[in-house]
């Protein structure tokens, strides 16, 4: 009955603890290099979307005021009447209307729900100014709960106002 083992095939448990030990030290090797890898995924998927909402923003903006009449004001001017560029809980609205709404149910849109932001680049630096027959449009687009964002370059972005007030004629008034 007794019989003794010579040539026992197997591995005995110390080398079965050093294989997990291996395999687990792995694990969260590869753990670790998929969570930078998905953190630095959604860092620049991030800041993509930050300069396409700005570049959208200054589009829409841009074909709003390309067009407009009417303007007054040096800061923060008014057009067509009393319509201004304004931002509104981190939205851009001309004339009380938001210039890219969310989809239905505030979902989605450009804003990703509420993702993203828009807002002034300093609490000095008015949105948009008026001089000389052109706007000049300074804004900030944010990645809320994160220090990404996109800005227009020093100095702003130029809109030329192809309807610009007539100036007064040399001895008479503005038409």
């Amino acid at each position: 009955m007794k019989h003794k083992l010579n040539g026992s095939a197997g591995f005995t448990l110390v080398e079965m603890l050093c294989a997990v030990l291996i395999l687990v030290l792995l694990s969260l090797m590869l753990n670790a290099g998929l969570n930078m890898a998905m953190k630095s995924y959604l860092d620049i998927t991030a800041e993509s979307e930050t300069q396409l909402l700005l570049n959208s923003l200054t589009n829409a903006i841009a074909s709003e005021l390309r067009y407009a009449h009417e303007v007054s004001g040096d800061e923060d001017p008014t057009y067509n009447g009393d319509c201004r560029i304004t931002l509104e809980n981190g939205r851009v609205c001309a004339g009380g209307r938001e210039l890219l709404p969310a989809e239905k149910g505030g979902a989605g849109g450009a804003y990703h729900g509420t993702k993203y932001s828009a807002v002034k680049i300093a609490d000095d630096v008015p949105v948009v100014q008026y001089a000389d027959g052109c706007f000049t449009v300074n804004l900030k687009v944010v990645w809320n709960n994160s220090t990404i964002s996109a800005q227009t370059p020093d100095g702003g972005v130029v809109i030329r106002c192809l309807n610009p007030p007539k100036e007064p004629e040399e001895g008479g008034e503005a038409p």
